[in-house]
């Protein structure tokens, strides 16, 4: 009985232990401040690896008390240890490297032409690199002003990058953000701005330009190259530094961390101030941004330096308003991890047009534990003192204190998610459709959005009767089933379906009376009636590609059923059908 009970026990410790979560800080051990970004690394199966927040906090989750992790940052020297150091020890140190003057910072200072052209062989080895690596990517950004918290964005993504290009792709999977309710700001979609930026192509980009994106020639004339000793390198690796000539903010300064034998890129540090940036403008038309600052660090990942691992992202700009100044500091970390691998994008089954990030957030909720099992650093300070403050004094979007989508106020939604006793209005209805000419970018007129002006709620009846002679041409109405899918921590398939009208792509020129409002409403709640239907149709053991193709059907079958409402109340006008329609709707949906 005792063995039994020994064994028992030893089982249930084992069990919980892979359970827990370890969490620590990592400090340099001269300065004894903590080292934001520092990679962490599981030595097992798995290798599993993760980042420190801007604190230097990590946590991981262990699995056995054997386990190790080896921690690197650059300029540091790397350190294995075991995960069960920190059940004692909440910080772990690590000492940096020493570096000596050697012969190639001589020869550098003795011949200028030889540091120019070390630059420019780097450059020409990334800019001929054209593999494409697929990875998922977290985001988190946090805007202040005075030191007042005024946003906040959380976001997971799907990514392409390059190390000639930079982020060739960014896919939203989910997101959350919150924002101060006395002062209306939005950062510009910084997603936008990193995904612009290129890292050793040439072209006209946001941002301002920097030496990976000139020729030789053009670098010689704008920039002043030196080699520097650098107190954050290894042995074999060597810093070059490059500075305008003038500044007059077309260029960006900075720093390029290499290995000099491998002409391998470990790091790059750029900053620039009174930046000229192409075309940005507030998404609140009448508000005017000047950038004052930009500093943008690109950082390898040192298990592997052939993948960007981060992009930390910070811009400070004067913001004026109608009713007042502010200076403005945003602060954007991108962080690529789990290389050749991707989540499962959300699915619609009509084409669905958002107008931002913002826009795009609201529709994509994914659940709680979505959240938490992919969750990839502790959040910061900075980032917990901003959730708190917002969520007394602002408003949160997709966390568990949710506001209505009526405290944005400058971003008109395109589309809207079917809610109980929430149906839809005039206002959230175009009088007409504006057709879109796609293009590329023109940066002297980019903008992540803008104002628009309230649609006319409805038409009095002498109105309708005027308009009524009008083509059925002059209505259009979009709906359409999200359908997303993640794995949870139990290896099974979780569902999340959604019923939305896209109100970008729907208008109603004429006949907008309360009959027509109510026909309308009534084709949403047919939508969200087969969507019940999907949901409980769906099974954990369903492919995600079966689960689109059951998306399809239901939403076939909704819109056959939308056909034979349409015929019965002639699109509406058959009052008393109409109503006889309503009333069966409502006793559906209140099962």
């Amino acid at each position: 009985m005792k063995k039994i009970t020994v064994l028992l026990f030893l089982l249930s410790f084992s069990f919980s232990f892979s359970q827990s979560t370890i969490e620590g800080f990592i400090f340099d051990r001269e300065t004894k401040t903590s080292l934001p970004y520092a990679t962490i690394k599981i030595i097992s199966s798995n290798n599993y690896y993760t980042i420190t927040n801007e604190d230097g906090k990590f946590e991981i989750k262990s699995k056995f008390p054997t386990d190790s992790i080896e921690v690197r940052f650059i300029g540091f020297k790397t350190k294995k240890i075991t995960v069960s150091y920190f059940k004692k020890h909440s910080k772990l140190y690590l000492t940096p490297n020493t570096f000596h003057l050697n012969q190639v910072l001589v020869v550098a200072k003795k011949n200028k032409n030889y540091t120019y052209n070390l630059l420019n062989s780097l450059i020409k080895k990334y800019r001929d690199k054209q593999t494409v690596t697929n990875s998922k990517a977290f985001l988190t950004l946090t805007s202040s002003a005075r030191g007042i918290p005024i946003e906040t964005i959380e976001g997971f993504y799907n990514s392409e990058q390059n190390l000639s290009k930079g982020i060739v792709g960014l896919q939203l999977k989910s997101g959350r953000f919150g924002q101060n309710a006395s002062f209306p700001f939005y950062s510009l979609n910084n997603t936008d701005i990193l995904k612009d930026f290129q890292l050793f192509e040439k072209s006209s980009q946001i941002l301002p330009l920097y030496p990976g994106n000139l020729t030789l020639g053009i670098i010689k004339g704008k920039y002043r190259v030196k080699m520097d000793e650098c107190v954050s390198c290894s042995q074999r690796d060597l810093s070059i530094s490059f500075t305008p000539k003038k500044a007059n903010g077309h260029f960006l300064s900075g720093t390029i961390i290499f290995n000099k034998e491998t002409l391998t890129i470990k790091k790059i540090k750029l900053s620039g101030l009174n930046p000229i940036t192409n075309g940005l403008s507030s998404i609140i038309e009448d508000d005017i941004i000047t950038p004052k600052s930009i500093q943008l660090n690109i950082n390898f990942n040192p298990n592997d330096y052939t993948k960007i691992q981060s992009l930390d992202f910070e811009f400070t700009m004067n913001y004026n308003s109608k009713d007042n100044f502010e200076i403005i500091t945003s602060h954007s970390l991108l962080y690529f991890y789990d290389y050749n691998t991707s989540f499962e994008e959300p699915y619609f089954t009509n084409n669905i047009h958002f107008n931002n990030d913002y826009d795009k957030i609201r529709a994509l909720k994914a659940s709680d534990e979505f959240w938490n099992l992919n969750y990839q650093f502790p959040r910061s300070y900075k980032e917990k003192m901003s959730l708190d403050f917002l969520k007394k004094y602002g408003y949160l979007i997709n966390y568990n204190t949710t506001i209505p989508s009526d405290y944005l106020q400058y971003i008109r939604p395109s589309i809207i998610t079917w809610q109980k006793n929430k149906p839809l209005k005039w206002q959230d209805i175009k009088l007409s459709l504006l057709k879109d000419v796609e293009r590329n970018v023109d940066h002297k007129d980019y903008q992540q959005g803008a104002t628009k002006a309230v649609d006319k709620e409805s038409f009095s009846i002498s109105e309708f009767k005027h308009n009524k002679n009008k083509s059925e041409l002059d209505e259009q109405f979009n709906f359409s089933y999200m359908l997303d899918m993640f794995i949870n921590e139990r290896g099974e398939k979780q569902f999340n379906t959604k019923t939305l009208f896209d109100r970008n792509s729907s208008f109603c020129s004429y006949n907008r009376i309360n009959s027509k409002l109510m026909y309308i409403n009534l084709i949403f709640d047919i939508y969200e009636i087969y969507n019940r239907e999907l949901k409980v149709a769906l099974s954990k053991n369903s492919s995600f590609e079966d689960a689109k193709i059951l998306c399809d059907q239901k939403f076939n079958e909704a819109s056959l059923t939308i056909k034979k409402i349409a015929t019965d109340t002639n699109n509406g006008t058959n009052f008393q059908n109409l109503i006889r329609w309503s009333e069966k709707v409502k006793q559906k949906l209140k099962k």
